[in-house]
Order: C-alpha cells, then sequence, then structure tokens
C-alpha cells in the first residue's frame, strides 16, 4: 500500500496452495474418413491459508474442481462434423457450512455444476474462398438453480484476390464456470469469501475485414458487440474497517469493441505485432467498469540471432481505468451516488533474452517494468518497480 497508510502487512498477505493432475487422450488418425477424438480429464484442488488462531482452522476457503473436456470431428467430402462435451464441477466450501463466528462471517458451500454440448459444422465452396461454419452451444447450469441455455454459432468469410482480403463476421454465446483459483490469478488480494456465480454470454456480435499487405506484413480490424450476464468486477470489501481486499460485485454489462492490428514477420528470424483496442461500456447498475480499461495500446517484437540468442521486447499501454470506492479521497469524484477515482494510465514494457545451448538447455534473463512505473494496478496497491529475473530451463 501507499505510504502513510495503517494497513498492517499481515492484513493483506495472501498464499495460496494448489494441488493439479491433468490427462490428455488423443487419436491421430490420418484418413480423414476416420472419426477423430481428444478427451482431457483436469483435477484442480485450491484453498487459501488458513487462521492465525489454530481454533479457526476450517475458516478458509477450499474448491475442488474437477473438468472432462472431449471433442469428437469426422470430415466428410467439404463438410467437417465436430461436437464438444464437457463436464465441469466445482465444489467451493468456505469456513463450516451452517456455522458463523461474527455476525459477517458465516460458512457456506457451494456447488456448481456445468454441462455443455457444441455440436458444429463447417463448410467450403467455390474453390473453398468462401467457408461458413454453424453450430449452436447447448448448456445446462445446475448451480442454485438448474437453468438450460442455448447460444448461438455462426461464422461467413469470403476470401478477396487469393486472401489479400478476407472480410468476415459472426455470432456467438456461451457461459464461462467462475472459481476461486481464477479469480486469485487476476486478482491475489480477493477475499475468501466469494459468492460465485456462472458468467452467461446470450451473444457476441463480430464483424471485420483481415488480409495480408505483403509476404511479411498482415492486418485484422474488427468490431465485437457483447451482451454479458453475471460479469464480475472487483470492488473494496466493505466489510473490512480498513478495506485492502476485494470482494465481487457483479452487474449487466454491454460491451463495444473496436480492434486493429498488423504483424511483420521474416520467417523464424523477426516477429512483431501491435494491436489497438478501444471499449465502450454501458452496465446496468454502475457507473464504470471498475478496473476494466478505455483504450489498450500492445505492441511485440521477438528478434531470432544465429538461433542461439532469442531477444524480445514488450508494451502495454492502458488509461481510461476507473475504481469504485467507499470514502471520498484526494482526485475522487461523485457520480450516480458512487465514489469514483481514476487509476491514471498504465505503462508497463518488458525486455528478455534467452541462449539457446541446444534443444534441451538454454539460460534467460527478463528485464520487468524497465520504465520503473508505479502505476496503481488495484486500488492502493502500486506494482514493484523495475524488476530482474533470470534462470536455467533444462528438459529431460
Amino acid at each position: 500500500p501507499n505510504s502513510g497508510d495503517t494497513i498492517q502487512s499481515i492484513d493483506i498477505a495472501q498464499r495460496y496452495q494448489k494441488i493439479a493432475v491433468t490427462s490428455k487422450f488423443a487419436s491421430h488418425e490420418k484418413d480423414s474418413a476416420n472419426l477423430n477424438y481428444s478427451i482431457a480429464l483436469n483435477y484442480n484442488h485450491f484453498n487459501t491459508k488458513k487462521p492465525l488462531e489454530d481454533s479457526l482452522f476450517a475458516w478458509r476457503a477450499k474448491e475442488n474442481n474437477v473438468s472432462f473436456n472431449s471433442k469428437f470431428w469426422y470430415k466428410h467430402g467439404k463438410e467437417l462434423f465436430s461436437t464438444d462435451l464437457n463436464v465441469q464441477y466445482n465444489g467451493f466450501i468456505y469456513g463450516m457450512p451452517d456455522s458463523s463466528i461474527s455476525l459477517i462471517d458465516t460458512g457456506y458451500a457451494l456447488n456448481n455444476t456445468l454441462i455443455s454440448l457444441s455440436p458444429n459444422i463447417v463448410t467450403q465452396f467455390m474453390n473453398n474462398r468462401f467457408r461458413i461454419e454453424v453450430g449452436l452451444n447447448l448448456a445446462l447450469d445446475i448451480h442454485n438453480k438448474t437453468k438450460f441455455y442455448v447460444f448461438p454459432k455462426a461464422e461467413v468469410k469470403y476470401s478477396l484476390f487469393n486472401d489479400i482480403f478476407i472480410p468476415y463476421a459472426g455470432i456467438t454465446g456461451g457461459i464461462k464456470q467462475q472459481t476461486l483459483k481464477q479469480l486469485s490469478q487476476v486478482n491475489e488480494f480477493v477475499v475468501p469469501q466469494v459468492h460465485l456465480r456462472n458468467e452467461k454470454n446470450p451473444f457476441s456480435f463480430y464483424a471485420g475485414i483481415k488480409g495480408v499487405v505483403s509476404k511479411r506484413m498482415s492486418f485484422n480490424s474488427s468490431f465485437t458487440f457483447s451482451s454479458i450476464n453475471d460479469k464480475l468486477f472487483f470492488v473494496l470489501d466493505t466489510n473490512n474497517l480498513q478495506p485492502s481486499k476485494f470482494n465481487l460485485a457483479y452487474d449487466s454489462l454491454k460491451v463495444s469493441k473496436i480492434e486493429g492490428s498488423i504483424s511483420y514477420q521474416i520467417s523464424e528470424k523477426l516477429k512483431a505485432d501491435a494491436i489497438g483496442r478501444f471499449y465502450s461500456y454501458e452496465l446496468k447498475n454502475n457507473s464504470y467498469a471498475w478496473y476494466m480499461p478505455q483504450f489498450e495500446f500492445i505492441t511485440r517484437a521477438s528478434y531470432s540471432l544465429f538461433k542461439k540468442f532469442i531477444f524480445n521486447v514488450d508494451l502495454t499501454v492502458e488509461t481510461g481505468r476507473k475504481m469504485l470506492l467507499i470514502n471520498e479521497e484526494e482526485g475522487s469524484f461523485v457520480e450516480n451516488d458512487q465514489i469514483i477515482k481514476d487509476l491514471g494510465a498504465l505503462f508497463d514494457m518488458n525486455l528478455g533474452v534467452e541462449y539457446r545451448y541446444n534443444k534441451r538447455i538454454s539460460a534467460f534473463v527478463q528485464f520487468n517494468n524497465t520504465a520503473a512505473q508505479r502505476y496503481l494496478k488495484w486500488h492502493n496497491y502500486p506494482v514493484q518497480g523495475f524488476q530482474l529475473m533470470g534462470g536455467v530451463t533444462a528438459r529431460f
């Protein structure tokens, strides 16, 4: 936190434990007339740190996540038929269910099962210049209530002038299961008492043009409009007298995105790209989409010298991010009875170099945040300044 704050390090310290097991089995039939498939089974156990008091050992968050993911595809003539069948279960427990240690700290359990089926057909004609994809995303959400959803899935592409210009348009939708593990990877200061909801995307419509400018340069420009229900945002935890952690706020969101990108490549020697995105948000209950940027610019490049030295650089710039406060402070303003503050611009540049001794052994040095910018990622949490990291990798 910023200097002058009275928050103790013990109050914001976080520790997570993760145990994961993954397995995957796939067919590799070269004959396209045969049915191909891919099957994966994953298990993740995740828990937060235990309280300092031994008597409150059980008062932490734990979750067990099991997922079965499968894909089947079959090609007949110019048509490709495929089906995805996925089953996800997430069992979340905070503390001791149906017990309390204070008026604002009650234990509970959330069991969440999501079953999805996505049949799909892809066909091409006019010498493969015209491509059509049609399908459905069917989902059974077994959560607090059991609900069945049908989401659209379709895309059209047409190649002009030997792939110089490829206009495309499509619509899709789906449902996303939220887990504490995923949330902690985005915001490590989230409270363990989260109430998880699945994010629903009734539809996302997109359209654009991609293509090539030369043998080395390509581009893509697109527009996307999405409707999202139960979109989660991080807000300061109002149950804490000294708010130093974050809770979840859900809202209905409509977002428009304009994106443009350009890529440059010389075989495997030089690769570079630049991406610009502009967002416009409309929410039902909140004034802004908290901590989400209005403008985003990303550029990346890598250069290979003698296939031994790999140099990398990446730059990220974000502006327009805003946060929701509990109390007014310097630079804040009030809108729609909400206290709001601008987070300022985010500027982050990283440099790296890797030396590949052979295919199995390499060494690297990474320079992170080379501009030493102490921008705020979250309220009262500036990122670390310049960082230097190095190491050796080995494959057996």
